[in-house]
């Protein structure tokens, strides 16, 4: 393998860095995700009850308090909410729209591969391999790409895969981590932001006992907020977002005119080209980098074990007690999602918008809206 990367002119990386597997099977205790959380939660919180399975989220209160800090909206007033939510509707349909009328009309299936043939040609691209050019087509568009430091000769790229093809097959080492081990990383994971989500909220902090308190209350007044009558479906929005998104990806792989005539014929001369190469698949090197691929981050699963430990009687009551429903959770999660799929467009009150937030805001006051529910009684913990 490092010969095959000084072939392609890359800088191979220390082999003596520990696989992610590796590393986790050493970290992680030898026992069930349940039992790591139970004994965790029973010894800083011994007189809450548990549930026999304890759900992977934190319980529906905490796992409610990072869906709300992952949105990104004011939360502390609720008109002022409904204007946000308004506002970044209208922002983003003043700017999808327009471009999504504008995009190329083409079948779904045609446009779907081209759009796996952009991604894997940015794959190779930057592993320092380009397929155009190593298909030999002139491009135009040739200074726009960001091939690397390798972006070698055809003849180069050839040599390189002639070896890849007679290189002997290896055997890797066994994916080290049991399925009890892997269960427990992704749920120390998925717990990860509640150590951040409290400030972000205005929340005393995870460990704080009276976090869930604070959380609960918050969480009534959010039970008040309806759900918005919006000028334009979230799906619909989402949709056009996503195929924007495709569309930016295959520019950015074979240029601008991509889509024409002329594009279309040049990405299938080098996808039929690439479809004649005699490279081996390591099925077993495949195989083992996707388990490495689906496991979390080191460092997430780190930060859920500390917010865990620290905030583990917040935990267990989040566990035993039924938070309010928020009707706008979901309206608010897709906001949050489009603004991801979007990164460069504007999210809210704009230069570019002729929308004035508090002119909505105040059209909403006369608004009426219902009284909060009850909070639920927290068990003790003393």
């Amino acid at each position: 393998m490092m010969k095959l990367l000084t072939l392609l002119g890359l800088q191979g990386t220390a082999s003596g860095q520990a696989r992610a597997d590796l590393k986790l099977n050493a970290m992680l205790p030898a026992m069930t995700p349940d039992m790591y959380l139970n004994a965790t939660m029973n010894a800083k919180a011994p007189n809450i009850a548990l549930p026999a399975i304890l759900p992977s989220d934190g319980g529906g209160a905490i796992s409610m308090m990072m869906s709300l800090a992952a949105s990104g909206f004011p939360l502390a007033d609720p008109r002022a909410l409904l204007a946000e939510i308004q506002q970044a509707v209208l922002s983003l349909a003043a700017t999808v729209l327009p471009q999504a009328q504008a995009m190329p009309k083409m079948s779904s299936p045609q446009f779907q591969n081209i759009v796996l043939a952009a991604r894997m040609t940015l794959a190779l691209r930057a592993q320092g391999v380009c397929p155009m050019a190593l298909a030999g087509l002139d491009y135009s568009y040739e200074a726009e790409m960001q091939v690397g430091e390798a972006g070698g000769s055809r003849g180069t790229c050839s040599a390189a895969l002639n070896f890849a093809a007679s290189l002997p097959r290896i055997t890797m080492p066994p994916f080290a981590l049991p399925l009890p081990k892997i269960d427990l990383a992704k749920q120390l994971a998925l717990l990860a932001p509640a150590a951040s989500a409290p400030e972000t909220l205005g929340l005393p902090p995870i460990s704080d006992p009276n976090m869930i308190s604070a959380l609960m209350n918050q969480l009534a007044g959010l039970a008040t907020v309806p759900v918005p009558n919006l000028p334009v479906s979230l799906d619909e929005l989402q949709e056009l977002a996503d195929q924007l998104q495709d569309l930016a990806t295959i520019e950015e792989a074979f240029g601008s005119d991509a889509l024409t005539p002329s594009g279309i014929a040049r990405i299938d001369a080098m996808l039929n080209y690439m479809a004649q190469l005699n490279v081996p698949v390591p099925l077993e090197m495949q195989a083992l980098q996707m388990q490495l691929d689906a496991l979390p981050e080191i460092e997430d699963i780190t930060q859920g074990a500390q917010a865990a430990q620290s905030g583990a009687v917040n935990l267990a009551m989040s566990m035993s007690v039924q938070p309010p429903t928020v009707p706008v959770l979901p309206t608010l999660q897709s906001l949050a999602k489009l603004g991801k799929s979007l990164p460069g467009l504007p999210f809210g009150p704009c230069d570019t918008c002729n929308f004035d937030i508090a002119s909505i805001r105040d059209s909403l006051s006369g608004m009426q809206l219902p009284a909060p529910p009850p909070v639920p009684t927290l068990p003790s913990v003393f």
